[in-house]
Formats: structure tokens, sequence, C-alpha cells
């Protein structure tokens, strides 16, 4: 019970920063409209936030063969950090996960030809909602127990 307090008192200040990216089928290269949109995101998160402590990005490439899909996302991954990298203030860690996928849509109806882009913001010293979770009273030393 205590682990599971715990995890849920680490996830109370848990803020990332995220956004998505679509591919062409077969496409590794973000095109000027994504290179657009990715800049004005980062721009409102700024705005948010105005520092991150490091950054991930998750690709997914649908293919018939499976170790070619994992090169394209991979290829789609190093793009999109190259990209984020030449956008961001600062210089910040990346950490990227790339994944193949046997059908183009995943269960929910999106693509799998995508990049997902997150960022962690710096919460060192700003007050956020459910952060600084509220102490538990301490008994005074004059309370007296209920019969």
């Amino acid at each position: 019970m205590a682990a599971i307090l715990a995890a849920g008192q680490a996830t109370a200040c848990s803020y990332i920063v995220a956004t998505q990216i679509s591919f062409e089928s077969g496409s590794a290269d973000l095109d000027r409209s994504q290179i657009i949109k990715l800049s004005e995101w980062l721009n409102r998160s700024y705005a948010v936030f105005p520092t991150y402590t490091g950054a991930g990005v998750e690709t997914g490439a649908f293919g018939a063969v499976p170790s070619e899909a994992k090169a394209l996302a991979e290829l789609r991954a190093a793009n999109t950090v190259r990209a984020l990298r030449a956008l961001l203030r600062a210089d910040l860690p990346v950490e990227t996960h790339s994944q193949a996928y046997r059908s183009p849509k995943s269960p929910f109806g999106e693509s799998n030809d995508f990049a997902s882009i997150h960022l962690y913001p710096d919460v060192e010293g700003l007050t956020l909602l459910n952060c600084r979770p509220a102490q538990a009273p301490t008994p005074s030393v004059d309370a007296k127990a209920s019969p």
C-alpha cells in the first residue's frame, strides 16, 4: 500500500507537454508544415513552462516487413530529434523509442506512422497544483484520545 501511495505522490508532479506529427506512408522526412507545427507548439510550450529538463521522441512506422518498418521508425526519430534540437532554446537530453507496427492503424483508429514529442518541464520551485500536498496535521500534546 505504501508503494502505491508513493507512486501516486510521484505522478502528481509529473507534467509532460506533448504533441504528435504524422508521416506519409514510407516517408521519414519532416515537411515544411510539420516544422512550422513543431515550432508553434514549442513557442506555446515555452509560454507555459520557461525551462525543460529533457525531451522524448517516440516514433512508429507501419510495414509488412518488421525490420524495414523498425528502420523507418528509427529514421523518423533521428529526423524528428534533429528538427527538435534546431528549435529548442536549450540543449536537452532527448530519449528516443521507435516501434514497428504490422497494421497501418492503431486499435483507436490512429495512424501508426507518427512521431510523438514530449517535453518534461523543470517544475522545481514552481507552485503547481497537486505538487505540494498539504501535510497532515500533527496532533498536539494537549489532545485527548476519545473513549
